[in-house]
């Protein structure tokens, strides 16, 4: 029997580690002795520990953890803010996660892996590659849940989009499609079965879904997707789109897509690309937008 250390770094952005919830569920399994920190300790601990595990999400982390980890013997460290190729056994990928670990009523999981964008502002093409099948609910759904939240980086373009959508709606399950839709892939097809799903945000307090509008090259798509998502009974007040700035547009540009998502009856939301805060940021994402024009917010 060992005792196995997990360091969640990130976890001050409220939400759980899936690889984390997957070792716990693999050493337990194994008979061995689990323990999991949330946050970056400010000191070693002092329980003696076979392995020490730290997860590290965000690149503005990966400093921290590393002055950290270099406390240890006998640590790894993985996650998309410290390296892109570390990733988890087949056994351990593929397991049902340990969900008393962060004591959560949902499911989380990947049904797809990769994605058959290639944005350069994103890290996916590079990280997992072009899209393919990875799981079927089925196998990280635990019993006990009736909500689950989806990681795909692009679900409609999964292979099996039509298999798990019917499964959602077959088990009638409260689902959020946490990574976003791809609002240039959506068709009547894949419309009417949305519009049959009970889809919510994350911490399921609320209605939502979930697009992104980062380029005006596609505005043509982004209307005939809100029409079209009017058109099959969805409410648009329970419909966002991430606008993305500060990556290649101008201000210009970023006014015009958040002001004309919100004239057509949907959400905008400012991701500003590298995490640059501006205050333009503010203005949207507490919604001053509503009732301040930007000409006089940016006195």
């Amino acid at each position: 029997m060992m005792k196995i250390l997990l360091i969640d770094a990130d976890s001050k952005k409220g939400f759980p580690n899936l690889a984390l919830m997957k070792l716990s569920a693999y050493y337990k399994q194994q008979k061995h002795i689990v323990d999991l920190i949330k946050g970056i300790p400010t000191t070693k601990p002092l329980n003696q520990y076979d392995t020490v595990l730290i997860s590290c999400i965000f690149s503005q982390n990966r400093e921290q953890v590393l002055d950290y980890a270099s406390q240890f013997d006998n640590v790894v460290v993985g996650g998309s803010g410290f390296d892109y190729t570390v990733v988890l056994d087949y056994d351990i990928e593929h397991i049902m996660p340990d969900y008393s670990l962060y004591d959560i009523d949902f499911s989380l999981g990947f049904t797809s892996r990769g994605c058959i964008r290639n944005c350069g502002f994103c890290i996916v093409p590079e990280k997992e590659g072009f899209i393919r099948d990875n799981a079927p609910i089925s196998e990280f759904l635990h019993p006990d849940h009736k909500k689950v939240v989806l990681l795909d980086n692009n679900f409609q373009a999964s292979p099996k989009w039509k298999e798990n959508i019917n499964f959602i709606i077959e088990h009638d399950l409260k689902v959020s499609f946490n990574q976003g839709l791809d609002i240039r892939l959506l068709n009547r097809e894949f419309a009417e079965a949305l519009a049959q799903v009970k889809y919510y945000s994350w911490k399921f307090k609320r209605r939502g879904l979930y697009f992104a509008f980062d380029d005006l090259r596609y505005e043509k798509e982004v209307w005939a997707g809100i029409d079209l998502l009017e058109d099959v009974g969805i409410n648009l007040k329970d419909v966002l789109f991430y606008v993305l700035i500060g990556y290649n547009t101008t201000e210009k540009d970023d006014l015009y897509r958040i002001n004309s998502l919100y004239e057509r009856g949907v959400h905008p939301y400012v991701m500003p690309y590298n995490q640059h805060k501006s205050k333009l940021t503010r203005w949207v994402n507490r919604l001053y937008y509503q009732f301040i024009p930007w000409s006089e917010y940016n006195k």
